[in-house]
């Protein structure tokens, strides 16, 4: 095997190609607000010349109604703001030099008492956005979102890590990262919250929320931060369906569409929709490498490969419901519910060459169906009790279904080609699997808010939860035709788990300029297995404290400190899951202890440039498919293991580059000195090195309403236990056109320009391993065999009037009720 490493090269000519020098500009910055003062965000900026009208540039205000405009040439100019349900702002004439720098101040909207009638809004808000606890990414901003699933879209997201091989994300480099839908935690093993994102169209995603600093209001799971999918919500008077079509083909075709309904009028609130999707492809795994093991003879080179053809098929269905039944107090109701079904057939050869004399080829075929039912349901109730006071009320209910039966049939060849029967009864003719898992949690949560002056606000609430998750499965072995339970991989598990927290945080504005926030959040956790005699227990308090300074219109300084947990997912603690190998199980660790993060983190803001420093410390950090052996020295282990510990020093950047009127650049990068430590290995080992991720995003503005997009990302090689992984990345192309008259708008995307989505890991690399394990293999995703092409064609109908009222603050609240 060999890696192309061109690629990094390949993303840096393609940046450099988009982007020229930074010509001389002035600058013209200024902030927008309603008559009480607070700050509007995602208003349309025109700038004109006063002579004749002509558009100079435009842009949109951030969430704090800031704005800024680069004009590059001297004249006389004015500003036109419009924003949805307000009254449009003409600035009077001003003149400025190319060079020069203007601050308008704040200019006042006036609430618009007339409605509008098909209204469209051309602008796009800023893909990021920087908050005081993490970023926002506005995902509709970008052309790939069209066409995609949710999988995809955290896949290319500043300082998000996917590792599909181990079923795990990474914020920031960081393990140990909590998804949640609407600020409601997912229960699920990540590898069964990675299958939901994949059957969940990217369409009907509002923003993502990365969270990184979270206060005592979240909970306490998850060291790296928080995940949060926002979906779409309506937020106008009025009726509107949209509708969403997409074909492609990669290394097989691909299909999805997509329809969303919204109605508002008065009290009510109405959101549906409803979306369906194909996907056929292909991904696996290939390598080569040595090992010594007791079961196969003594020393074996064995090259090895395993290739998915796979065929997903899925329904989602979205229902939302909220009524006004006071001018203080409104009820709501969420429902999400998906269907899926995968079929996937493995192609899976091994050639192996025992001491050097003994040689031995297995061809082995897998059919497996998979069918996943989802059922996410919620109700609330949210009120006003005084002007200063607000209590909120929550219950959730989720079901999960997985149900997954498998057929192997195995042949086995000599050098010569013949078929054989191996004399080693772990080599055996084929086996069947079963394995079915479900889920049943429920949760109520309570919040009461307090503001008890111009100064302080204080907020507490409680949170109460149960699940229950039960798995039973198996694989029978067909020994000469007979067809017998492997002990190895029964299991027939069941798991409870109760919790229950309560926090306080207040917020205390010390002066204008300065604002603290502290909390502090305790959790009582207990999880029982019925094949384990002791239950795991956690009691524990979690404070967070963050500190904001306004330097100037602008400009901002954040100081956060936070204490959180990574606990073991029903999967990783479970023993006797599964193997793909006679000579290998996958299964859990129900020794797994949790992983605690303590960090530090200082960052700097101004517009939508961001800079910052965080230390973490994490003590018993979750390793993921670490080798190991059973107390008989037998066969391998692959499972979760807990490192000693994980320092780290990290360095955030967020750059956005406007260096033409119509050409904006968003950089991201993530920088990590980080040192760990692990003693599940025969010789304890420690291991410092450096860890960078990039990520970027180039929007271009073309003639005849058509946009164009570059973006991708690079991973730097990192660590994972033991194993070592090399650096890799892609680079992924859009184009969109609008159709004249409002008649929808096309796009079309190439996704992996370079058809580089290739993962090289060195297993053993980092350290010495059981049976002296030393194996090399590359993973390969479906855009690596073929380029993934998409044409999307979407189109809104109906009419929004003028923004519902009823609670722009109360649905962003509603939003975070975990």
């Amino acid at each position: 095997m060999k890696k192309d490493n061109s690629l990094w090269f390949k993303i840096l000519v393609t940046v450099v190609t988009m982007v020229s020098m930074l010509p001389t500009h002035g600058q013209i910055e200024g902030k927008v607000s309603d008559k009480n003062a607070e700050p509007i965000p995602y208003v349309n900026v025109i700038l004109y010349l006063a002579s004749d009208t002509t558009i100079v540039q435009g842009t949109i205000t951030n969430d704090f109604g800031e704005f800024l405009i680069w004009p590059e040439n001297s004249g006389t100019y004015m500003l036109a703001l419009s924003s949805l349900g307000f009254q449009t702002y003409h600035s009077l004439h001003f003149q400025m030099k190319a060079d020069d720098k203007m601050d308008l101040g704040t200019m006042i909207l006036e609430e618009s008492a007339s409605e509008l009638d098909e209204v469209t809004v051309a602008a796009k808000r800023n893909l990021v956005q920087n908050t005081s606890i993490g970023k926002v990414i506005n995902v509709q901003s970008s052309i790939m979102t069209k066409g995609s699933n949710a999988l995809q879209v955290l896949e290319r997201l500043p300082g998000v890590l996917m590792d599909k091989r181990n079923n795990q994300y990474s914020l920031n480099g960081q393990n140990g990262v909590t998804v949640m839908f609407n600020g409601r935690r997912v229960p699920m093993s990540m590898e069964e919250v990675m299958a939901l994102l994949e059957s969940t169209l990217a369409d009907t995603i509002e923003k993502v929320e990365l969270i990184t600093s979270p206060t005592a209001k979240y909970d306490a799971d998850g060291g790296a931060g928080i995940i949060n999918i926002v979906f779409k919500k309506n937020e106008y008077e009025g009726s509107q369906l949209n509708m969403n079509t997409t074909v492609g083909y990669g290394y097989r075709e691909k299909g999805s569409g997509s329809l969303q309904y919204t109605y508002a009028k008065n009290e009510l609130n109405l959101n549906a929709s409803y979306s369906i999707s194909h996907n056929r492809g292909k991904n696996g795994f290939e390598g080569s490498g040595t090992s010594n093991m007791s079961i196969l003879g003594g020393e074996n080179f064995t090259d090895f490969s395993t290739f998915f053809d796979y065929n997903n098929n899925s329904h989602s269905l979205n229902l939302g419901s909220a009524y006004q039944l006071t001018s203080k107090t409104e009820v709501g109701a969420e429902l999400a519910y998906s269907f899926s079904k995968n079929i996937s057939l493995a192609n899976i050869s091994n050639e192996r060459l025992i001491n050097e004399e003994d040689f031995q080829r297995s061809h082995i075929l897998t059919d497996g169906k998979t069918r996943k039912n989802n059922l996410i349901s919620s109700v609330y109730l949210a009120s006003s009790i005084t002007e200063k006071s607000r209590i909120s009320l929550d219950l959730s209910y989720l079901n999960y279904n997985n149900d997954s039966p498998a057929t192997t049939q195995s042949e086995y060849f000599d050098q010569e080609g013949n078929e054989i029967d191996p004399d080693n009864d772990i080599f055996t003719d084929g086996n069947r699997g079963q394995s079915f898992s479900s889920i049943q949690f429920g949760v109520f949560k309570t919040d009461y808010s307090l503001k008890l002056n111009e100064k302080i606000e204080s907020e507490f609430g409680f949170k109460g939860s149960y699940a229950l998750n039960e798995n039973d499965s198996k694989i029978e072995t067909n020994n000469n035709g007979v067809w017998e339970v492997d002990p190895r991989s029964q299991s027939l598990i069941s798991s409870e788990e109760r919790l229950w927290a309560a926090y306080y945080q207040f917020k205390y504005m010390v002066d204008e300029k300065s604002t603290v926030n502290a909390g502090l959040r305790y959790e009582n956790w207990n999880r029982t297995i019925s094949n384990t005699a002791d239950s795991f227990k956690i009691k524990q308090f979690f404070p967070s404290f963050s500190y904001q300074y306004l330097l100037g219109e602008n400009r901002n300084l954040n100081f956060n400190y936070h204490r959180r947990i990574s606990r073991p997912s029903y999967a990783d603690l479970v023993t006797s899951l599964y193997y793909n190998d006679p000579t290998a199980i996958f299964t859990g660790n129900p020794l797994l202890n949790p992983a605690i993060t303590n960090t530090l983190q200082m960052d700097y803001s101004y517009l939508g440039f961001n800079i910052g420093l965080s230390l973490q410390k994490e003590a018993n950090p979750i390793l993921r498919n670490q080798f190991t052996s059973t107390p008989q020295n037998d066969i391998l282990i692959v499972s979760p293991q807990n490192g000693d510990f994980q320092k780290s020093v990290n360095i955030f950047l967020t750059v956005p580059w406007q260096w033409a009127q119509w050409a904006k650049l968003n950089v991201n990068s993530t920088s990590s000195f980080r040192k760990y430590k692990i003693s599940y290995i025969s010789d304890p080992a420690e291991k410092s090195y450096f860890f960078q991720s990039l990520n970027f995003n180039q929007s271009i503005e073309l003639p005849f309403e058509m946009n164009m997009e570059f973006s991708g990302w690079y991973n730097f090689p990192s660590y994972n236990g033991s194993h070592i992984t090399k650096g890799f990345g892609i680079v992924n192309f859009g184009l969109t056109k609008k159709v004249k008259n409002n008649w929808g708008t096309l796009q079309f995307t190439i996704n992996d320009l370079f058809k580089s989505f290739n993962v090289y890991t060195h297993n053993g690399g980092m350290a010495p391993v059981v049976f002296d394990i030393d194996t090399k293999s590359r993973y390969r995703d479906e855009s690596s065999f073929s380029r993934t092409f998409r044409l999307s064609y979407s189109i809104s109908f109906g009419n929004r009037t003028t923004k519902n009222k009823r609670g722009a603050k109360s649905v962003e609240e509603l939003n975070r009720v975990d």
